[in-house]
């Protein structure tokens, strides 16, 4: 189903859209609250910001989705398989997570407040500064990574993430004011925070910058290959005359990006960008990529 079929259908007063099969959909900043998409199938979906409070997605598959910032306060996800999805700055107090299998998935900064996670599967999923206060959960969370995230009772768990040394040696100079970096591969800068550094003319390969807040850094002139970044926030991040071969943006935020006159290369070594967020995204020709918007 396309998005204008979806949308009219929608609008027409329709709400049973059980089953239904949404594969590279846009679907942002609209109001879907009380839809039913049991047993649905979404991919490559995004619904950035948009409002699904009290929506039914259980037994759901949700598969390189953007759900950042959206409604789902009220929303049933029980028994849905949900994976490699962004939840970061999302609403989900008193969500029914019962039996979900969440893998591989980034909460950052996402609300969970008495939602109820029974029999829940987090397994490598990234926890930052996310709120569980309240929540009723009965689950191991050993293959989870908190850090900084707000537990049931309160407390404040910082579990299964341990920074590189290259990490808390770059948050430390970022943190006392520093903004320009020269970054050498290979690191593992996995969740570091520099949003608006200076990072140009860097050399990175084999690196991981996986779920790293890196909004307005500057990369330009930069080679990069072989690297991650999946889940990053990169928007309005500049990557002008960069050099990008065989790297991985799987569900990052390119939002206000620009990759002009970047080079990438060809078929057998071009990058993935499954799941990722295009609005307003300078490409290398100087052309504008919206279809994340």
């Amino acid at each position: 189903m396309n998005a204008e079929e979806f949308l009219r259908r929608y609008e027409s007063g329709e709400r049973d859209f059980s089953k239904v099969v949404l594969k590279g959909l846009q679907l942002n900043h609209l109001d879907l609250s009380d839809i039913n998409l049991n047993q649905a199938w979404l991919e490559s979906t995004c619904l950035m910001g948009t409002n699904l409070s009290s929506a039914n997605i259980s037994d759901a598959n949700l598969r390189f989705c953007y759900l950042g910032s959206a409604n789902l306060t009220n929303a049933n996800l029980s028994n849905s398989q949900i994976e490699a999805t962004n939840f970061n700055e999302s609403n989900l107090t008193n969500t029914d997570l019962t039996k979900t299998f969440l893998c591989d998935s980034s909460l950052v900064r996402a609300n969970l407040t008495s939602a109820t996670i029974q029999k829940c599967n987090l397994a490598g999923s990234f926890c930052r500064q996310t709120i569980f206060k309240n929540a009723n959960w009965d689950w191991n969370y050993t293959d989870v990574i908190f850090h900084e995230t707000i537990l049931p009772n309160g407390d404040i768990e910082s579990y299964n993430y341990h920074p590189s040394e290259a990490v808390e040696s770059l948050q430390k100079r970022y943190d006392s004011g520093e903004r320009t970096f020269t970054l050498e591969h290979p690191l593992d800068l996995t969740g570091i925070r520099l949003s608006g550094s200076v990072l140009h003319s860097s050399w990175l390969t084999d690196s991981e910058l996986r779920y790293a807040d890196l909004r307005n850094c500057n990369f330009e002139s930069s080679r990069i290959q072989t690297s991650f970044f999946d889940f990053a926030d990169l928007s309005g991040a500049v990557f002008k005359e960069a050099g990008l071969a065989d790297n991985s943006f799987i569900a990052v935020n390119l939002s206000d990006a620009s990759f002009e006159e970047a080079y990438m290369k060809d078929d057998d070594h071009r990058c993935c960008f499954d799941g990722a967020i295009f609005c307003r995204t300078i490409m290398q020709d100087g052309s504008n990529r919206n279809n994340g918007c």
